[in-house]
């Protein structure tokens, strides 16, 4: 009769030759072939963006809004005839069309921001030129439910929120829409 040692050692080289016969990583062929399975998907959360409608300052652009990390990246790209300080504020209503922006419901600010809907974003400026240009990173707020929001753009440092049929210093408006790239 066999020792038993000497059937495990036969026994295991056996699984162990027939486990390289199928197995392609020992086929040194394939040690610098291209990988046959595709790349895991990464998952972009490309955020939300709105047009500009300009209200009565010759104010063109957009406003593209997303999340990275615990970041709320808020990014600015305006034209405009006046130069000056301008105010970028998130409201509750996707709702651009009354004249004076009244439309767009209250000032709204995101989750996790402790700052006032007015001041989230710090204020964006124009150059005699007319460019505004402004990435604000704003630490431990969310994006919520933006896509059911509208952005006005304030000249100045006044905020107040518009009331119907009177004047006021928002001087463009847009609804949020899904984002197409990451900015």
């Amino acid at each position: 009769m066999p020792h038993p040692r000497a059937c495990f050692a036969v026994l295991a080289t056996a699984l162990l030759l027939s486990a390289c016969s199928t197995t392609t990583s020992l086929d040194p062929r394939t040690w610098f072939a291209k990988d046959s399975t595709p790349p895991p998907k990464v998952a972009e959360v490309p955020g939300v963006e709105a047009r500009l409608k300009d209200l009565r300052a010759g104010v063109s652009g957009t406003v593209y809004v997303r999340e990275s990390g615990d970041l709320l990246v808020v990014r600015a790209a305006m034209q405009t005839d006046r130069a000056g300080t301008y105010r970028i504020v998130f409201h509750a209503n996707p709702n651009c069309s009354s004249p004076n922006a009244f439309s767009a419901g209250a000032p709204w600010s995101p989750p996790g921001a402790s700052a006032p809907p007015g001041r989230l974003v710090p204020p964006a400026y124009a150059g005699t030129d007319g460019n505004v240009n402004l990435v604000a990173r704003i630490r431990g707020v969310r994006m919520g439910d933006l896509e059911k929001r509208a952005v006005l753009v304030y000249e100045g440092d006044d905020t107040t929120p518009p009331r119907p049929d009177v004047p006021n210093s928002v001087v463009a408006c847009g609804t949020f829409v899904r984002s197409t790239s990451l900015f």
